[in-house]
C-alpha cells in the first residue's frame, strides 16, 4: 500500500485513505489533485484524509460536536492493547477546512454528478428527449455565529434563531443536486434561481413551483432554450387564444406594467399552453408551460410528468431528517460552505451508487436511507480489507444496494384534507379496540 509523506502513518494505515478511494476508483481523486494548487501549503491531514473525513462528518452531522464526530471513529481505530488513536486533531481539521480552497469541492462534486449522468443510461434518464431538473428552496437552522450574515426569518422582525435559504437544482432523474446557493430567508427566490438557471440549456425541462412564477422568469428560461412547467397562481387571468381540448389549449399572459416597465428584455404578452390538471381529492391546478405542441407533448402526460417534481421534497427530507444537515459544527461562512458541500458530495457518492446498482432500471426504487448505510459501512471495512478483496467488496456493496428496494403500494393515495383522513384512522382504530374487548 502506497504511503504519503503529508497524512500521519497510523491514520493512513489504519483508516486506509488510499484504500477507501481506489475501493471507489482511484481517478476521481487523481483528477482532484491535477486542479489543486501545487503551491498550496500542504499539511499532515492531506487532501484525501480531509475528504474522508469531511464525509464521515456529513454522515454523523447529528452528533453534537465535532469531538463527538471524531470519537465515534475512535473505535474502528483501536490499537492491539485496545487504546483508540485519533487519525488527528479537532483544532487541525477545523484549520485545514478553513483554508482548504472550495472550488476543489466543487470540482469533486461535478464530477461525481458527471459520473452519476454516465452510469443512468436507460429510458428514466429522459422523458421524451428531454432531461427533467428542478429547483426549489427551504428554510435551514444557521449557526448562531453568523446570524449577522443571514439574519432570522422576516417574520421573526430581527429577532429569533438564525436561519438560512437554500436553493437547489437537482436533477430528477439520478436525483442529485447539481448546484446550491445559500442566502438571506426572502421570499421571492426568483432572483436568486437565475443564477443556477444559467446551468441549464437546450434539451432541458425544469419544473418549479408557484414560488417561480413570474413571466421575467419565464422570459429567461425562453432565452435559454430552457422547457418548463409550473403551477399559474389563481389570480391568473390569462386569454385564450386556442383550445386543443379539453382543459388544453394556448393563452396570452400579460406582464405588469407598473412592475416590468423598467425591464425592456421581459415582453409584454407571451404565449404560452396551459393545461388543467384534475385528480380525485385534489383542487384543479392549472400548469403553464411552453411545451407547446400537443402531439409531441400530450395534456396527459405533461400532467403526469409535473408529480416528479415531488422527488426535490423528498431530497430536504432527507437533507433535513436522515443527514441531520441543520446540526452545523462550523462558525465561519467558509466552514459552513465546506460542510455544506461535503453533504452534497455523500448525497451525490449514494446516488451514484444507487444507480450503478439499479442496471438500468429506475434507481428511484430504491431506498437512500438504506442505501446510505450500506454505503458507510462498505467505507469502513476498506479500513481493515486489503486491496485484493476491494473487487469483491464493492461488487458486494451493489448487491446489498440493489436489494434496498421500496414497497411500492399500487393505487394508493391520500386526500389533502388531514382532518378527514385523521379522524377516518380513529374510526377505525376505535373499531378494532371494540372488537378486541368483545
Amino acid at each position: 500500500m502506497r504511503t504519503d509523506t503529508h497524512t500521519p502513518f497510523w491514520f493512513f494505515r489504519q483508516v486506509s485513505v488510499d484504500s477507501f478511494w481506489g475501493f471507489l476508483g482511484p481517478q476521481r481523486l487523481a483528477g482532484l489533485r491535477r486542479v489543486d494548487d501545487p503551491k498550496r501549503r500542504q499539511r499532515k491531514l492531506g487532501l484525501a484524509g480531509f475528504l474522508w473525513l469531511g464525509l464521515f462528518l456529513a454522515a454523523h452531522t447529528y452528533l453534537p460536536s465535532l469531538e463527538a464526530v471524531f470519537l465515534a471513529l475512535a473505535p474502528f481505530l483501536a490499537q492491539p492493547n485496545g487504546l483508540p488513536l485519533l487519525p488527528v486533531t479537532v483544532s487541525a481539521f477545523t484549520q485545514f477546512r478553513h483554508r482548504f480552497p472550495l472550488r476543489l469541492l466543487r470540482v469533486f462534486w461535478a464530477q461525481l454528478v458527471q459520473e452519476a449522468h454516465e452510469a443512468l443510461r436507460s429510458p428514466h434518464a429522459l422523458w421524451r428527449g428531454l432531461r427533467l431538473w428542478a429547483v426549489d428552496g427551504t428554510d435551514l437552522l444557521a449557526p448562531e455565529d453568523l446570524w449577522s450574515v443571514f439574519g432570522a426569518h422576516p417574520i421573526r422582525q430581527g429577532e429569533g434563531f438564525a436561519q438560512a435559504h437554500l436553493l437547489v437544482l437537482y436533477d430528477l432523474a439520478v436525483r442529485v443536486p447539481v448546484a446550491c446557493r445559500l442566502s438571506r430567508c426572502d421570499p421571492d427566490e426568483r432572483a436568486r434561481a437565475a443564477r443556477l438557471f444559467g446551468a441549464l440549456g437546450p434539451g432541458d425541462l425544469l419544473l418549479i413551483d408557484t414560488g417561480f412564477y413570474s413571466i421575467g422568469v419565464f422570459a429567461d428560461l425562453n432565452r435559454g432554450g430552457v422547457k418548463f412547467a409550473v403551477p399559474m397562481r389563481r389570480n391568473g387571468n390569462p386569454k385564450c387564444l386556442q383550445a386543443f381540448g379539453p382543459g388544453d389549449g394556448l393563452y396570452s399572459i400579460a406582464a405588469s406594467p407598473q412592475h416590468w416597465k423598467d425591464h425592456p428584455d421581459v415582453p409584454r404578452n407571451l404565449t404560452v399552453r396551459i393545461v388543467t390538471v384534475c385528480r380525485d381529492g385534489f383542487r384543479p391546478r392549472r400548469l403553464v408551460t411552453n411545451l407547446l405542441d400537443p402531439q409531441a407533448f400530450p395534456a396527459q402526460e405533461i400532467a403526469e410528468l409535473y408529480h416528479r417534481r415531488w422527488h426535490i421534497e423528498t431530497f430536504y427530507r432527507e437533507l433535513k431528517h436522515t443527514l441531520h444537515l441543520q446540526r452545523w459544527h462550523a462558525r465561519t461562512l467558509h466552514s459552513l460552505y465546506a460542510e455544506l458541500f461535503f453533504t452534497m458530495i455523500l448525497v451525490t457518492l449514494t446516488r451514484l451508487i444507487m444507480a450503478q446498482a439499479a442496471g438500468g432500471q429506475d434507481p428511484a426504487t430504491l431506498s437512500f436511507a438504506r442505501c446510505l448505510r450500506w454505503v458507510l459501512a462498505a467505507a469502513l471495512l476498506t479500513m481493515t480489507r486489503p486491496p485484493d478483496e476491494w473487487p469483491g467488496l464493492y461488487d458486494q456493496l451493489l448487491v446489498q444496494v440493489r436489494r434496498c428496494r421500496i414497497d411500492i403500494r399500487p393505487g394508493r393515495q391520500f386526500e389533502r384534507h388531514k382532518q378527514k383522513r385523521r379522524a377516518a384512522s380513529r374510526a377505525k382504530r376505535l373499531a378494532s379496540m371494540k372488537e378486541t374487548d368483545l
